[in-house]
């Protein structure tokens, strides 16, 4: 009896086997990659919807616990309650544009709403600078000078930079360490602070502005307002409770969501809400509500 040999496969038949494997996955791929981007879009589309839906139900919560309401800009809004006043915003992007050399955006704050850096005949421009004043007695190593005026509808100009003679010297640097540094002006408030050294009280409130990735993330401080919020990129909708200052602040979205908008309106007593909303892959929600309000 002749022992039995075991053969192996030739190359041609490998090759052909492999060329089969190769024909089937390309026909499989397209279809699976397919379905699963579907499901992936109708994953996030349910998420937006669910955070739609909290959103408007936070608010309604606030809405009938309140006895009157604010509404500081359309992405701004204050519940008066009994013994506490509640505010809900959207954070605006703020940055530097490197193209126009100007401060692009919205600082958020919750007593005379957001003050705005840029407008048709306004805005905050920056130039290089190796050394840059801040009062009449400091100057700080720097890389950018700031000048011009941002503007808030409730208490005015706001000037970034003063060096008139017989006046006060005052002005906002962005220093080697990235921070905002210095004052501004406001004929109403006062004196603006953008880190916490240059009033000597770091340790106790170590507030400050920074600049990352060419955005502006932080408080500055105002003794009459309070906080103003700068978020960077922004797209967040907070909760902050204010007694009459803000003393906690609660992010209330999903941080992997952008509110794209935020609007409220109030016509007598009905209460509406706008939202556009964006998941991480791109896919865009909108949706509105309207709430009877609980009084006149």
């Amino acid at each position: 009896m002749f022992p039995f040999k075991n053969q192996g496969f030739t190359l041609i038949e490998i090759l052909l086997y492999f060329g089969l494997f190769a024909l089937i996955i390309g026909i499989i791929y397209p279809i699976f990659s397919e379905t699963l981007k579907n499901y992936f879009t109708l994953r996030e589309q349910i998420d937006l919807r669910s955070e739609m839906r909290n959103i408007f139900l936070r608010i309604q919560r606030e809405v009938f616990k309140s006895k009157s309401i604010d509404i500081l800009t359309d992405w701004e809004i204050i519940f008066n309650q009994k013994n506490e006043k509640v505010a809900i915003f959207l954070t605006q992007p703020i940055y530097l544009d490197l193209s126009s050399l100007k401060v692009i955006g919205y600082a958020n704050n919750l007593s005379v709403g957001s003050l705005s850096f840029n407008g048709p005949t306004y805005s905050i421009s920056f130039s290089a600078s190796s050394t840059c004043q801040i009062s009449s007695a400091t100057s700080v190593p720097a890389l950018y000078a700031f000048s011009g005026y941002a503007w808030s509808p409730n208490i005015g100009w706001i000037k970034f930079r003063n060096t008139d003679v017989g006046e006060p010297v005052y002005g906002v640097c962005l220093d080697n360490n990235n921070q905002l540094r210095g004052f501004a002006w406001n004929d109403v408030v006062g004196w603006l602070s953008f880190n916490c050294q240059d009033v000597n009280i770091c340790g106790t409130s170590n507030y400050q502005v920074i600049v990352r990735n060419n955005y502006l993330y932080g408080y500055a401080w105002n003794e009459v307002i309070g906080w103003l919020i700068f978020d960077g990129q922004a797209g967040k909708v907070y909760l902050a409770k204010m007694n009459p200052e803000v003393y906690y602040l609660d992010l209330i979205s999903d941080p992997r969501v952008i509110f794209q908008d935020l609007k409220f309106t109030k016509t007598g007593r009905s209460f509406k809400v706008n939202l556009k909303i964006r998941g991480p892959s791109g896919t865009y929600e909108e949706g509105e509500t309207a709430i009877i309000l609980p009084f006149e």
